[in-house]
């Protein structure tokens, strides 16, 4: 049976490869109007065919070419309107159809289309980078990476309501919690820590969002936490752990944030803090089998233990390097440290 969608595209990139796309024309000189013309219009609309077109290729020079001839009128100092931003982002979503399609073999074609969708900031264009975040939907590791930075990107536009962000930030740490690639969950995680400095809000909005932005990370790294573990094989998946708990702890240590929230952080934080020791101790042979994975637990290791001596103190105990010790071999130094840490949370 014929795929209608391979002979759409075969047909573009034919288009493409054979003829000269890019516009001889520019749309900056109306674009800040706030009634467009049926004629300009129509501009934007050839303007977006003809460099979408000439994505269709495998040269990274023209391909960056392309991409900043879409991007150039969505820069800052063409002032767009929100009539022209309306009628660019509808322009844009339908002509990258076959570009992010799941048929397009081209991912850096696709990952350029999500970067100038990111540009735009309005809740449609963030709802198309939205089913490209999550691995039950996208394949592609490349495409959930760019995603995930274009959300963070459109949250920074600083045009989206709390709303759409509050529902974008959600999905997105639903699927850094379910992330097989590693550096994209580290990457989701990362755009998850933002929300907190997101502009053009009020301030009781940017203190909603902040609160929320703990608890997405928390949890997300919990979930990957317990993915590892019922697994029950070492896994590369800690490097986001370890990534994410950096973040976290750099995040906490900032003056502005409010005490209240800093202390309910910590302690939702404190168990996910115990659980990777648990479960680093758990996946130890496997781990030590593989240098890499060695490091990476390694890390984990060593910063959960630190960030539990910040937050719960360490008077009592021994003055061991267990992350040095573990490496070597010895895990007894970390065994004993789980039990003084789950000794000082349950007395408490």
């Amino acid at each position: 049976m014929f795929n209608i969608k391979k002979i759409l595209l075969l047909t573009l990139l034919m288009v493409a490869t054979t003829a000269t796309a890019q516009p001889s024309f520019r749309i900056t000189s109306f674009i800040s109007h706030r009634d467009l013309t049926d004629r300009q219009k129509a501009d934007i609309q050839k303007y977006i065919q003809g460099w979408t077109d000439a994505m269709f290729t495998n040269n990274t020079e023209k391909l960056g070419e392309a991409r900043r001839g879409l991007s150039e009128p969505l820069d800052k100092r063409w002032a767009m309107s929100n009539t022209a931003r309306m009628h660019y982002c509808e322009s844009l979503l339908t002509c990258f159809e076959p570009i992010l399609s799941e048929e397009n073999e081209n991912d850096l074609a696709s990952v350029n289309a999500l970067q100038i969708l990111s540009l735009l900031g309005t809740e449609r264009s963030v709802t198309t980078i939205m089913r490209h975040v999550s691995s039950s939907f996208e394949d592609r590791a490349a495409l959930r990476q760019w995603a995930s930075v274009g959300l963070e990107n459109s949250f920074q536009s600083g045009r989206l309501p709390l709303t759409r962000i509050t529902s974008a930030a959600t999905l997105l740490a639903d699927a850094a919690s379910r992330e097989p690639v590693w550096y994209v969950a580290s990457r989701q995680l990362q755009s998850l820590s933002t929300l907190g400095t997101t502009p053009g809000l009020r301030r009781s909005e940017l203190s909603e969002l902040q609160e929320l932005s703990f608890e997405l990370q928390v949890q997300a790294i919990s979930n990957i936490i317990e993915d590892v573990s019922a697994n029950k094989t070492a896994s590369f998946r800690v490097r986001p752990i370890r990534s994410g708990l950096s973040s976290l702890r750099l995040q906490l240590i900032e003056p502005s944030v409010d005490s209240e929230l800093k202390e309910n952080t910590i302690n939702s934080l404190i168990p996910v803090l115990i659980r990777v020791l648990e479960i680093s101790l758990e996946q130890s042979s496997g781990a030590q089998k593989n240098e890499r994975l060695l490091v990476a637990y390694g890390g984990a290791i060593e910063t959960a233990n630190t960030m539990l001596q910040r937050f719960v103190g360490n008077q009592g105990l021994e003055d061991v390097d267990i992350r040095e010790s573990w490496e070597a071999g010895d895990t007894q130094p970390l065994a004993d440290a789980i039990t003084y840490w789950q000794g000082q949370v349950s007395s408490k």
